[in-house]
């Protein structure tokens, strides 16, 4: 054999590939074998197989009927109501203005309301005190007023720092209710609330013009927290969704620029300041050119705490009030007194000679939840004809509420259910 012979030899002993079977019935098909019978091991008797958990159809809906089709009942799927997509604003200038509107999601409230109501009650709990409290045990029980009681209760009226002249008003107030037979003894308690009420008038809630520039001015003596509110007031505005330009006016006290500027970082306001122990009134004046170029639509200006008595830090509120009127003519003007409540009656002597420096619109009281002396917010009102604007209940941001006269005489004789004022 030859030897490419042998090399066909070996390759015809792989297995052929499977030949293609020719259609049933032809001639050509060959005739399959028997196929071996595979041996199957014998099933050992026993009884019925035991099911150990019970079958369960995973599909109830189907149904066999007799003649062995299968059919299968589905549940029409029900169709999905289609929402209109909102439409959005045409142009980017209706989205911008949109943006703009959108109120910011948290803001927090300034106002007296809510827990504020009963913060306020807690923060004059001294104040009652002083004051509503020694009132009400001195009446309780009695039906005729004498003259040593009327002079405990001025005595008790003078030490609440309610005033001299404020105090007299009270008791001629008092003695002809009494005298005309419409209050009794135990209800003068309840008339002193309702005279502090109308003495004080209606709220008078700041907000800022939205058309122009607004510049606020805080003056006050040293000590009183005039950085300290223009920082939480900043950051009021801010959180209103105003652009705010602070001005550190304060040159004169040493750190008070870097005291400032800490605030403005919290919240993120420029701040526009001068070295230290430069003119206060330049700072004013650089301030308004930014602001404007801001277009910023208030401007916070912080200025040296001064004692009544300094004529030239007096000057320096004239020089500062005449550089707004040049520079910022068309601007809403408010200069705002920042009185630490716990001086009392000193501060009445501070608002008047402040005011005759600079024209005060509005007092900021400070420190009010730690002193047992705010009978002085009715001597304000009463004396000086400046409503008070905020009032500082604690050391947080959102401590500076607008004052509400209704809500502070309702909290201050809160067993009395005074009328609103």
């Amino acid at each position: 054999m030859r030897w490419w012979d042998k090399l066909r030899g070996v390759a015809t002993e792989t297995p052929p590939a499977p030949a293609q079977q020719d259609a049933p019935g032809s001639e050509s098909a060959p005739i399959p074998e028997a196929l071996p019978v595979a041996e199957v091991a014998p099933v050992p008797e026993s009884g019925p197989a035991e099911v150990s958990e019970p079958l369960v159809a995973l599909t109830p809906d189907i149904t066999v009927p007799q003649d062995g089709s299968v059919t299968q009942d589905v549940a029409p799927v029900p169709e999905t109501p289609r929402v209109p997509e909102p439409t959005p604003p045409e142009n980017f200038w209706g989205k911008a203005w949109a943006f703009l509107n959108t109120p910011i999601p948290g803001t927090p409230s300034f106002r007296m309301e809510g827990e504020a109501v009963e913060r306020l009650r807690e923060r004059l709990t001294r104040t009652r005190g002083q004051l509503v409290d020694r009132v009400r045990n001195l009446f309780r029980g009695r039906a005729h007023v004498d003259g040593d009681t009327w002079d405990a209760l001025e005595e008790i009226l003078l030490e609440a720092d309610l005033g001299p002249n404020l105090t007299e008003q009270a008791m001629d107030h008092l003695r002809a209710g009494l005298k005309a037979g419409t209050v009794t003894p135990d209800g003068l308690t309840r008339e002193l609330a309702t005279f502090l009420a109308g003495r004080l008038g209606p709220a008078r809630p700041w907000e800022p013009d939205p058309d122009c520039l607004s510049v606020v001015t805080l003056v006050g003596v040293n000590g009183a927290g005039k950085t300290t509110t223009l920082g939480k007031l900043a950051r009021r505005l801010v959180l209103e969704n105003r652009k705010v330009v602070v001005a550190a006016a304060d040159t004169f006290r040493a750190a008070a620029v870097e005291q400032l500027a800490v605030w403005a970082a919290r919240s993120d306001v420029p701040v526009i300041r001068h070295a230290e122990g430069g003119d206060a009134a330049a700072v004013v004046f650089d301030a308004v050119r930014a602001a404007k170029a801001r277009d910023a639509g208030v401007l916070l200006v912080d200025t040296a705490g001064r004692l009544q008595n300094k004529a030239n830090l007096m000057a320096e509120l004239a020089k500062i009030g005449r550089v707004l009127d040049r520079e910022a003519p068309d601007a809403v003007r408010e200069t705002w007194l920042v009185l630490d409540a716990t001086t009392g009656q000193n501060g009445l002597r501070q608002a008047e000679v402040f005011g005759q420096a600079v024209p005060l619109t509005g007092v900021v009281l400070t420190k009010l939840d730690g002193t047992a002396k705010g009978g002085v917010v009715f001597s304000i009102q009463s004396q000086l004809g400046i409503p008070v604007r905020l009032a500082g209940l604690g050391e947080g941001v959102t401590d500076l509420r607008d004052f509400d006269p209704g809500v502070f005489v309702s909290a201050l004789f809160e067993d009395e259910q005074p009328p609103e004022a």
